[in-house]
């Protein structure tokens, strides 16, 4: 997936929640079939920590694979 549509997808995941476009760039190592599951895992986290921005580094705290 190209970073425009990651940026698409995610900043519209939830109204609340901003990806930053260094973190949608992040993303584009995310396997195609897989993305929407892990923008839902971050939205999930991000409202869990009370974040509302995401970028690289939160992606890397909160990255399930480790």
């Amino acid at each position: 997936m190209d970073v425009e549509s990651i940026k698409e997808k995610a900043n519209s995941a939830d109204e609340n929640i901003t990806f930053t476009d260094d973190a949608c760039e992040a993303l584009t190592q995310v396997p195609d079939f897989a993305m929407d599951m892990a923008i839902n895992h971050m939205v999930n986290a991000a409202k869990d920590q009370g974040v509302d921005t995401i970028d690289p580094a939160f992606l890397e705290a909160n990255n399930p694979m480790g």
